[in-house]
């Protein structure tokens, strides 16, 4: 009896997670964040990308900057991917994308990469300052999207279908 009931409370906290996840993901709320009334600016940083290539915000002036937060183990983040290589293919002088691996780092990212082909820059927030100075939420992913002119118009967690990302990308291009 005890061991059934250990097994049905096991089942019931899974599902209750998979429901989350998938209330986040698909039906969550976007947050989308209009330029014209916030004004919100992000605070310029570097990241040393998995390539040793360092990324600074401030180097990006004059392009649309998308940044994607993900992590290896995040099935949506892993499927969302090809958008933001594809975007970034599409729009090589006028958009600017880097994806960071959030914190904690679980994984070897490298390793995990040299499985993959991408064309984005790719960096890890080991000590997770980037990822506090960009308050990025505990639901991933989460993507950031910065106008031409540095004001953060887009800051969202969960996943965007290329459509979605294509559409929030244009916006912030015009």
């Amino acid at each position: 009896m005890r061991k059934s009931l250990k097994t049905i409370l096991w089942i019931c906290a899974v599902t209750f997670l998979l429901a989350v996840i998938v209330f986040v993901n698909f039906f969550g709320k976007k947050n989308v964040v209009s330029g014209a009334s916030q004004e919100e600016r992000l605070i310029d940083f570097s990241i040393t990308c998995v390539d040793g290539n360092v990324f600074k915000l401030s180097d990006q002036k004059g392009k649309v900057v998308v940044i994607n937060l993900w992590a290896t183990w995040c099935i949506p983040c892993v499927n969302e991917l090809p958008n933001f290589d594809r975007i970034s293919s599409e729009y090589p002088d006028d958009v600017s994308v880097i994806a960071i691996h959030s914190t904690p780092v679980t994984t070897d990212v490298p390793a995990w990469l040299s499985d993959h082909s991408f064309s984005i820059p790719f960096a890890t927030d080991e000590d997770g300052s980037v990822s506090e100075l960009l308050n990025v939420s505990t639901v991933l992913p989460q993507t950031i999207v910065i106008d031409r002119e540095g004001i953060v118009t887009y800051n969202s967690s969960g996943s965007l279908t290329y459509e979605e990302l294509h559409d929030i990308v244009t916006d912030a291009l015009n």
